[in-house]
């Protein structure tokens, strides 16, 4: 066999095929999804409180300074809390009562404290982001706003008031000039300390926190667990469903399409039962979280198989094998839309609008909610669970639309009796 049949041959040929159509399919929908990141960052929603009547000009100031597009100001604490939690925010800036008055007393001992609470149970994009903007803004408060501009305005009275005698009594006594200098020296330069030991007072009256809400341990494997794991039991449904396909042909024409049918959901519930107990384990093997977490763990991804188990054997249903050429495609997207690196809100619309049919989505928010602290995860269960009845749904009408065209081709092929 020559050179030139084998690298046009059937095997060669495929393999091009393959390798072009998931290597274009990777970067075109990765390069698409990331490239919100960090162009989009600011439109993630935020919220300022401001407990502190007297501080309204700051929070009109730190509002307009913040490089977010949505900022809320008609929050009040319990409801910013309950909305970082549902991940409708990303960030509370937080002044509390007394804040400003807090502020003016240079005892050394009162502070006025801006606190900033940031939800650890999120992608790390939106974390690292909103760490950056609260040290930024703290920062800033303190040398832009309440100090440097106030120390320089009260330094520059002071010692135009200082000048202005020391020239009077020069034009008053112009033989006592180097003595009235000298004097005046003196007390330029305790003035200055005055001021300068006043503004440390000031400096130590004011400060700011991080409050880490939902806190996730210390390690990337940890911070992208919900990520990971989610991801893991979705890669393995595809292949899963590609082979239990191939079970349930085999047996359609020995038991009839529809028993052969509930064999295969029945298989479906068991696998999605059975393979969440290893691999949750050797999870926690690795992260060291409770029995309690691992249960819930077990529940969301046994949820989360099922779910996709059946959402990955409907083209497989309609094209056997080939069935992962959509079915792999569908996966791909759900390392976007899983929003499990970037937050759903700055997600591109398309990506947003696959979230909504994605197991990963849901199977992720809930992992975090597990792990780390959030609300309705049963909800996110709930969600799972409508995405694999839907799938069973379609399965029922791929069945019996192939059964009804085997039935209208053997009825319009049959031979006649000659």
């Amino acid at each position: 066999m020559s050179f030139k049949k084998f690298i046009v041959s059937k095997g060669v040929i495929g393999a091009l095929i393959i390798v072009l159509f998931y290597g274009l399919l990777m970067v075109g929908i990765y390069f698409s999804g990331y490239k919100v990141v960090p162009s989009k960052i600011n439109q993630l929603p935020v919220a300022i409180v401001n407990q502190d009547k007297d501080s309204t000009t700051l929070k009109k100031q730190l509002k307009k300074s913040l490089p977010f597009k949505h900022v809320k100001t008609d929050l009040n604490m319990k409801q910013a809390k309950s909305q970082l939690n549902d991940r409708e925010i990303y960030l509370i800036i937080d002044i509390p009562k007394d804040f400003n008055a807090n502020l003016k007393k240079i005892d050394g001992q009162s502070k006025g404290e801006l606190k900033f609470y940031i939800n650890y149970a999120n992608p790390m994009t939106s974390v690292s982001a909103m760490e950056t903007v609260a040290k930024s803004v703290g920062n800033h408060v303190q040398k832009s706003v309440l100090l440097q501009q106030s120390k320089g305005i009260l330094t520059a009275t002071e010692l135009s008031q200082l000048e202005s005698e020391t020239k009077s009594l020069i034009t008053a006594n112009p033989t006592q000039k180097d003595a009235i200098l000298q004097k005046a020296e003196q007390t330029k330069s305790t003035a200055t300390a005055k001021i300068n030991q006043t503004y440390a007072n000031v400096a130590n009256s004011y400060n700011y926190s991080i409050v880490k809400v939902n806190k996730a341990p210390s390690g990337m494997q940890h911070s992208m667990a919900p990520f990971f794991m989610s991801l893991a039991f979705y890669i393995g449904s595809m292949i899963g469903a590609m082979l239990i396909v191939v079970a349930y042909k085999s047996f359609s024409p020995l038991i009839g399409r529809w028993k052969a049918y509930t064999y295969t959901e029945i298989a479906i519930i068991l696998i999605s039962m059975i393979a969440p107990l290893l691999i949750v384990a050797l999870s926690k093997s690795m992260l060291r979280f409770d029995s309690n977490t691992y249960w819930q763990l077990w529940v969301n991804h046994s949820i989360e198989l099922f779910a996709s188990l059946n959402v990955n054997l409907i083209f497989s249903l309609i094209l056997g094998q080939f069935g992962i050429m959509i079915n792999m495609p569908f996966m791909l997207t759900q390392v976007v839309s899983g929003a499990g690196l970037i937050p759903r809100p700055i997600l591109p619309d398309f990506f947003k609008v696959m979230s909504n049919i994605s197991p990963c989505f849901y199977s992720i928010r809930a992992d975090y909610n597990i792990l780390y602290g959030g609300n309705n995860t049963h909800t996110l269960w709930l969600q799972l669970l409508t995405i694999g009845i839907v799938a069973i749904i379609i399965h029922l009408a791929i069945v019996l639309s192939k059964k009804s065209a085997h039935r209208w081709y053997n009825l319009h092929n049959k031979k006649g009796p000659f």
